[in-house]
C-alpha cells in the first residue's frame, strides 16, 4: 500500500495542536467508535480535509462467540467511507460474548474452535466493509494459557485463513515480553511480517511491582524504540502511529516522537 508515513492518534481536545503542527505530521489515526452517527461525519470532514486518514476501531470483539451486529458495522462503514481509508484497524480481541460485555480488551483462547470463530468474524467484516481488516496484538495481563508464544502462532492462522493485514503494536508487544517473560523476537519469528501494514507506538509506566502498564501516557522509553528499530528491519508499514490518550498538552514531546518514528520507518522516502 501507498505509505502513510509517520502521525498521531487524533483526539479532539489536540485538534488545535495538531491543526498547528500539520507540517510535521503525515496521518492521523481515527478511532471510528467516536465517530459513529451522521452529525459526527460531518465534523470529522475538518480532520480529513487537514490530514490523511487511517481508521481504527475497538467494538468488533473479533474473538468474541457473538456474531457482530449489523448496524454496528454499517456504521463503520460510513466512517472508513468517509476517510476513504485503504484497511480498517481492530484489536484480535475479545470485548463481549452473548450476554456479557467486559468493557475491556480480553485476548482470544488459543484453540480450533475460537480460530474458526475469529475467521467467521474476520471474513463477515472485511466482506462488509470490502476492505482489508488489519488486526493488532494486545497487551494483556491474564492469559487463558501459558505458552505466550502459541498466539502468535494463532495470529498468523488466522491471517493466513482471511487475508487479512497485521497491525503491530510494539508497545504491546513490549511489555507482554517483560510481564510474562518471552522473547518478542520469537514472537516476531511467528507472524507473517509481510503483511504488517502499520505500526503502533506508545509510551506506558512501570508500576513499583515491576509490571509494565499500556497507558499511553507517557514518553516513549529507550527499550521500545530499540524493539521498533528491530521491527523496522522485517517489514515495510503503511503507516506508524504514536497513540496518547493522557498528557495530551504534551505536543512537542509527541512530535518530537512523530520524526524518530519517521526516521525508523521511512527513511529511505
Amino acid at each position: 500500500m501507498t505509505p502513510h508515513g509517520a502521525g498521531l492518534g487524533y483526539r479532539r481536545e489536540m485538534h488545535e495542536a495538531l491543526v498547528s503542527h500539520a507540517d510535521d505530521i503525515d496521518v492521523v489515526e481515527i478511532l471510528a467508535d467516536q465517530w459513529l452517527g451522521n452529525g459526527r461525519l460531518r465534523r470529522l470532514r475538518e480532520v480529513t480535509e487537514v490530514f490523511p486518514t487511517v481508521v481504527h476501531g475497538v467494538g468488533l470483539s473479533v474473538a468474541g462467540a457473538g456474531r457482530i451486529p449489523e448496524d454496528y458495522l454499517a456504521a463503520v462503514r460510513e466512517v472508513t467511507t468517509a476517510c476513504a481509508a485503504a484497511f480498517y484497524g481492530e484489536h484480535l480481541a475479545m470485548t463481549y460474548v452473548p450476554g456479557l460485555d467486559s468493557g475491556h480488551l480480553c485476548p482470544p483462547i488459543i484453540s480450533d474452535e475460537s480460530l474458526r470463530t475469529c475467521i467467521r468474524n474476520v471474513d463477515r467484516t472485511q466482506s462488509t466493509l470490502d476492505l482489508p481488516l488489519a488486526l493488532e496484538n494486545i497487551s494483556y495481563s491474564l492469559s487463558p494459557g501459558s505458552d505466550h508464544l502459541a498466539a502468535a502462532t494463532f495470529f498468523s492462522e488466522l491471517v493466513a485463513a482471511t487475508g487479512c493485514l497485521v497491525l503491530l503494536d510494539v508497545t504491546n508487544l513490549y511489555i507482554n515480553a517483560k510481564n510474562h517473560g518471552f522473547d518478542p523476537m520469537e514472537y516476531l519469528k511467528r507472524i507473517p511480517m509481510d503483511r504488517v501494514v502499520q505500526i503502533h507506538l506508545a509510551g506506558g509506566v512501570v508500576l513499583p511491582s515491576g509490571k509494565h502498564i499500556d497507558s499511553h501516557s507517557e514518553a516513549i522509553e529507550a527499550g521500545i524504540w530499540q524493539l521498533a528499530a528491530d521491527v523496522a528491519t522485517m517489514c515495510r508499514p503503511s503507516a506508524v502511529v504514536v497513540e496518547r490518550d493522557q498528557n495530551l498538552d504534551d505536543i512537542d514531546t509527541l512530535v518530537r516522537e512523530v520524526s524518530m518514528s519517521r526516521d525508523i520507518y521511512f527513511r529511505e522516502a
